[in-house]
Protein backbone atom coordinates (compact mmCIF):
# COMPACT_ATOMS: atom_id res chain seq x y z
CA UNK A 1 0.00 0.00 0.00
CA UNK A 2 1.98 3.14 -1.11
CA UNK A 3 1.99 5.99 0.44
CA UNK A 4 -0.53 3.99 3.50
CA UNK A 5 0.06 3.77 6.83
CA UNK A 6 -1.27 1.60 8.90
CA UNK A 7 -1.15 2.02 12.62
CA UNK A 8 -2.77 -1.47 13.36
CA UNK A 9 -1.07 -4.64 12.22
CA UNK A 10 -2.76 -6.59 9.00
CA UNK A 11 -3.97 -9.47 11.10
CA UNK A 12 -6.20 -7.51 13.46
CA UNK A 13 -7.28 -5.01 11.17
CA UNK A 14 -8.67 -8.36 9.12
CA UNK A 15 -10.52 -9.21 12.34
CA UNK A 16 -12.40 -5.98 12.76
CA UNK A 17 -13.39 -6.14 8.87
CA UNK A 18 -14.37 -9.70 9.84
CA UNK A 19 -16.44 -8.62 12.73
CA UNK A 20 -18.05 -5.51 10.61
CA UNK A 21 -18.52 -7.46 7.54
CA UNK A 22 -21.98 -8.82 8.50
CA UNK A 23 -25.39 -7.46 8.57
CA UNK A 24 -26.50 -9.06 12.13
CA UNK A 25 -23.31 -8.58 14.01
CA UNK A 26 -23.59 -4.79 12.55
CA UNK A 27 -27.44 -4.87 14.25
CA UNK A 28 -26.10 -6.47 17.40
CA UNK A 29 -23.56 -3.29 17.66
CA UNK A 30 -26.07 -1.52 17.27
CA UNK A 31 -28.35 -2.86 20.37
CA UNK A 32 -24.37 -3.07 22.46
CA UNK A 33 -24.45 1.00 21.75
CA UNK A 34 -27.27 2.28 23.20
CA UNK A 35 -26.71 -0.27 26.58
CA UNK A 36 -25.09 -3.64 27.69
CA UNK A 37 -27.73 -6.85 27.26
CA UNK A 38 -27.56 -10.34 27.55
CA UNK A 39 -27.81 -12.78 24.44
CA UNK A 40 -31.47 -13.37 24.99
CA UNK A 41 -32.30 -10.11 24.99
CA UNK A 42 -30.35 -8.87 22.03
CA UNK A 43 -31.80 -12.41 20.90
CA UNK A 44 -35.65 -10.53 21.37
CA UNK A 45 -34.13 -7.47 19.26
CA UNK A 46 -32.65 -9.48 15.85
CA UNK A 47 -34.85 -12.05 15.98
CA UNK A 48 -32.13 -15.20 15.31
CA UNK A 49 -31.98 -18.20 17.21
CA UNK A 50 -29.76 -17.93 20.42
CA UNK A 51 -26.61 -20.07 18.61
CA UNK A 52 -26.60 -17.67 15.77
CA UNK A 53 -26.56 -14.68 18.37
CA UNK A 54 -23.53 -16.42 20.03
CA UNK A 55 -21.40 -17.16 17.06
CA UNK A 56 -21.52 -13.39 16.02
CA UNK A 57 -21.05 -12.30 19.95
CA UNK A 58 -17.93 -15.20 19.29
CA UNK A 59 -16.47 -12.93 16.05
CA UNK A 60 -16.72 -9.45 18.00
CA UNK A 61 -15.72 -11.26 21.55
CA UNK A 62 -12.35 -12.66 19.09
CA UNK A 63 -11.96 -9.08 17.48
CA UNK A 64 -12.41 -7.71 21.09
CA UNK A 65 -14.77 -5.41 19.62
CA UNK A 66 -17.37 -6.75 22.54
CA UNK A 67 -16.74 -7.59 26.04
CA UNK A 68 -18.63 -9.77 28.62
CA UNK A 69 -19.02 -10.21 32.23
CA UNK A 70 -20.81 -12.49 34.58
CA UNK A 71 -23.78 -11.15 36.76
CA UNK A 72 -25.00 -14.12 38.75
CA UNK A 73 -26.27 -16.51 36.24
CA UNK A 74 -26.17 -14.28 33.21
CA UNK A 75 -23.36 -12.86 30.42
CA UNK A 76 -23.50 -9.30 30.14
CA UNK A 77 -22.32 -7.91 26.49
CA UNK A 78 -21.31 -4.63 26.12
CA UNK A 79 -19.70 -2.49 23.07
CA UNK A 80 -15.74 -2.10 23.82
CA UNK A 81 -15.88 1.16 22.97
CA UNK A 82 -11.97 1.89 23.20
CA UNK A 83 -11.72 -0.61 21.00
CA UNK A 84 -13.68 0.55 18.71
CA UNK A 85 -12.23 4.02 18.64
CA UNK A 86 -9.02 2.23 17.78
CA UNK A 87 -10.05 0.43 15.21
CA UNK A 88 -11.99 4.07 13.62
CA UNK A 89 -9.14 6.08 14.24
CA UNK A 90 -6.71 3.40 12.49
CA UNK A 91 -8.38 2.73 9.91
CA UNK A 92 -9.21 6.81 8.65
CA UNK A 93 -5.59 7.18 9.28
CA UNK A 94 -4.48 4.49 7.20
CA UNK A 95 -6.96 6.28 4.30
CA UNK A 96 -5.31 9.46 4.87
CA UNK A 97 -2.78 9.99 1.57
CA UNK A 98 0.28 11.52 2.91
CA UNK A 99 1.19 14.97 0.94
CA UNK A 100 3.63 15.36 -1.70
CA UNK A 101 6.91 17.11 -1.70
CA UNK A 102 5.28 19.86 -4.10
CA UNK A 103 2.49 20.28 -1.05
CA UNK A 104 -0.80 18.66 -3.15
CA UNK A 105 -2.53 16.26 -1.65
CA UNK A 106 -2.20 12.86 -4.10
CA UNK A 107 -6.33 12.41 -3.97
CA UNK A 108 -7.69 15.42 -4.82
CA UNK A 109 -11.81 15.07 -4.82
Amino acid sequence: MKGLTLKLNEKQFSKYFKAFGDLSRLRILGLLAEKDMTVNEIVAKVELSQSTVSRHLGVLRDAEIVVDRRDGQQVIYSLNKATVETCCDSFCHCLVTKVEKGGKSRNKS
